[in-house]
């Protein structure tokens, strides 16, 4: 159905408006107002006690640098996880792939399956891997970890306090 309250793009938060310089040129006082209303207090999530042990390595690795830019909070718990256990999936599906590739008994190492048929198709540990990367992709944008999820992102400054005496200050909130 057009026109219903799903149609079209989720709308952005204020945060995502001012890191990336505001091109919907939206009211800066009203972003202002809503980014300190809505922001979270930055700290670490506690870290999930299922993790593996190559995830709780990637946990350890990525929690300060975040806590450093402010871009994660209690709140973050789950969509860290999900990076983590991605990321260690690659790593453990990537060093099978190489202990396959390089083994002598396998016909087929570990890039390529070939089927009774003669057919050939990308192995299933290969598959395993590409699963593991898109995910480690997608959970990792969340935070800002690929060039392509920075590439919009730009340090948030914080306001100067008043610029102008309250005369000046005045016309400006009126004209600006």
């Amino acid at each position: 159905m057009a026109g219903n309250s799903n149609s079209g793009r989720p709308p952005k938060p204020a945060v995502v408006h001012m890191l990336r310089g505001n091109p919907s040129k939206k009211n800066a006082a009203a972003l202002e107002a809503e980014v300190r209303q809505t922001q979270l207090e930055a700290e670490a999530p506690a870290m999930p006690d299922w993790l593996d042990a190559d995830a709780q390595v990637e946990w350890d690795r990525v929690v300060p640098d975040l806590l450093k830019l402010g871009l994660i909070s209690g709140l973050d718990r789950q969509a860290l996880a999900q990076y983590c256990e991605a990321v260690s999936d690659y790593r453990r599906w990537t060093l099978k792939i190489r202990e396959l590739n390089e083994s002598l008994v396998s016909p087929d190492r570990g890039d390529v399956q070939t089927y009774k048929t003669g057919a050939k198709d990308l192995s299933i540990w290969r598959k395993l891997r590409n699963d593991a990367e898109r995910r480690a992709d997608a959970a990792g944008a969340k935070f800002g970890f690929s060039p392509m999820a920075r590439r919009a992102l730009r340090a948030v400054v914080a306001p100067q306090g008043e610029l102008f005496p309250n005369e000046q200050k005045q016309i400006v909130d009126k004209y600006f």
